[in-house]
């Protein structure tokens, strides 16, 4: 059927009307004019499919990748103005805060991955098909790195069945992380000298346990299991960012630490950092990039972030899309903190954790990072300072 896109949802899905009932849309944009097929007929909702633009609007950008629409790896194709205005909406709706970020933009909007995650599909590499659980066979991901797509072209020469998933990640040097069953000496023979490690089910059977990635002046370690951005020649914007909102100290507190990338950044800046962690993966890598960087003045602890006592006056939280849980938002706001800076990759977490900040803390600042194009998501990062 033909519909016309009224509006957004917070999810940046297309909104318009069938049979009097709101049907949500992937890929619409205001304005536009789509032939649709109806995937799903809830009681309340509709989910629908374009089939064909019949009027597109202008703000839409052309996704070049031959996979679009078919795999969910690229789900969106507006220009960042439209996620801004969403951020906006989710935190008048969520937090009842008038909030107009400044915006920072990606460098690239193709090519900027470190890391892809594959199933095996009749022994080819795939991706989930999007609003779906079928498999998309791909042999090459525009999103991601060149490096990663050369490793990608190496494994389509092969048949992968056995094997349940690939993981391929890394910049500067790459990682090959292989989960099910295979002779992994074929991968070893067919990616030697392209990849700098392999991961078989967890043992490192080719090179190093972990890669490094070079961040301005800083080089991190990155373990298979360990969080790293995905966006690498953002990494140094948004870092900045959490530097310029940190200010300098004495004592700052990294909650979610991951690998230590933040703290490390920021201790220039600070007499004395702590960061807290509850994957031991992450702090393995968080005290080989202390070693590596030569930082002297930052600490890594294995531990749980409702379950700490706060010392700092300053902190940087950069938690799962989750956001923060109670316990924990009641022990920054309990404690003697004076400084956050909130990083979030999830609007309505975020604005629903600075809701409960803001009876005690003053929003001084947000910015809004475009480290995911050609999907719906998007990376921020706020300043507060308590009253």
């Amino acid at each position: 059927m033909i519909v016309k896109i009224d509006n957004l949802s917070h999810d940046l899905k297309g909104i318009s009307r069938v049979n009097g009932k709101v049907t949500f849309i992937d890929n619409a944009l205001p304005g536009e004019v789509v032939d649709i097929k109806l995937l799903e007929e809830k009681k309340c909702f509709n989910k629908g499919k374009v089939i064909s633009y019949i009027e597109k609007s202008k703000d839409r950008i052309e996704n070049i990748c031959p996979y679009f629409g078919g795999c969910g790896g690229c789900s969106f194709s507006g220009i960042i103005e439209y996620k801004k205005n969403i951020f906006r909406d989710i935190f008048k709706r969520y937090a009842n805060m008038d909030i107009t970020p400044d915006v920072i933009y990606s460098d690239n909007i193709y090519g900027y991955r470190n890391k892809i995650s594959m199933k095996i599909n009749n022994g080819k590499l795939s991706l989930v098909e999007e609003n779906s659980t079928e498999l998309v066979d791909i042999d090459k991901c525009l999103l991601c790195n060149d490096k990663i797509n050369m490793v990608i072209e190496k494994l389509t020469s092969v048949n992968l069945n056995g094997l349940k998933e690939v993981i391929i990640r890394g910049a500067d040097s790459i990682m090959v992380i292989l989960k099910g069953e295979y002779d992994y000496d074929i991968i070893i023979k067919l990616l030697e000298g392209y990849v700098d490690s392999i991961i078989y089910n967890g043992n490192c059977i080719y090179g190093d346990e972990y890669i490094i990635c070079n961040i301005d002046k800083y080089r991190y370690a990155i373990y298979p299991e360990s969080f790293f951005q995905v966006n690498t020649l953002m990494i140094s914007k948004l870092y900045d960012k959490v530097k310029e909102y940190a200010g300098k100290g004495d004592k700052l507190l990294d909650l979610y630490c991951g690998a230590g990338t933040i703290g490390i950044y920021l201790a220039d800046n600070f007499n004395k950092i702590r960061g807290i962690e509850i994957n031991k993966d992450a702090i393995k890598g968080a005290n080989l990039n202390k070693k590596i960087n030569g930082i002297k003045n930052i600490s890594f602890e294995l531990g749980n972030a409702n379950n700490i006592k706060i010392e700092e006056d300053t902190v940087v939280v950069d938690p799962p899309r989750s956001g923060l849980d109670d316990k924990t938002r009641n022990i920054i706001i309990n404690s003697n903190v004076k400084k956050l800076v909130y990083v979030s990759c999830n609007p309505i977490t975020f604005a629903r954790d600075i809701n409960i900040f803001k009876d005690k803390y003053d929003i001084k600042s947000v910015t809004l990072f475009d480290n995911f194009p050609n999907t719906i998501h998007m990376e921020s990062v706020c300043l507060l300072e308590r009253r």
